[in-house]
């Protein structure tokens, strides 16, 4: 059975680390930030979010557990930011550590909080998904959720492309 619970400030800090990476990745893959930039970005994301390893106001992150032969485990934590006068979430991150993937626990764990929103009175949850992230893609589609909007980017510089409008 999944259970999800806040994190203990330990627990908190132990998360940034691996959100520093994996976010400052995103952000050189599909925003073109060299890795310092995305590094800085992060970091900056998780001093806002989370001063003194304590969520700020609105944000809740849950640590997932699980009971694996008979000991409770760490699978991975959700990142939640709550919007009361809307009664909606936003998913700012889900994670489940990789020795845990593929086990149909990512799809568990959103289910369970789905349930535990759903009684809390929640009536809309938002997330972002990178585009080529397929298998992320399928979870979400297979939980409920469904493409709102497609995020676009362009440097104001850029050079790759043919600017003639006149021609579209």
């Amino acid at each position: 059975m999944i259970t999800l619970r806040n994190c203990y400030k330990n627990e908190i800090i132990l998360y940034c680390d691996i959100f520093i990476e994996n976010y400052s990745n995103d952000l050189i893959k599909n925003h073109q930030l060299d890795r310092q930039q995305a590094y800085n970005k992060a970091v900056n994301i998780i001093k806002s979010s989370f001063p003194d390893n304590k969520p700020e106001k609105n944000h809740s992150l849950y640590i997932i557990n699980k009971t694996i032969s008979e000991k409770s485990c760490n699978i991975g934590y959700i990142w939640i930011l709550e919007t009361p006068g809307e009664q909606s979430i936003f998913i700012m991150d889900f994670y489940i550590l990789q020795k845990y993937r593929n086990k149909k626990l990512g799809f568990e764990s959103l289910q369970k909080l789905m349930s535990e929103l759903e009684v809390s009175g929640i009536k809309s949850v938002k997330l972002r998904v990178e585009p080529d992230n397929i298998a992320a893609i399928r979870l979400y589609e297979r939980i409920g959720f469904y493409v709102t909007g497609i995020n676009m980017s362009r440097k104001t510089n850029s050079k790759d492309c043919n600017n003639d409008i006149s021609e579209k």
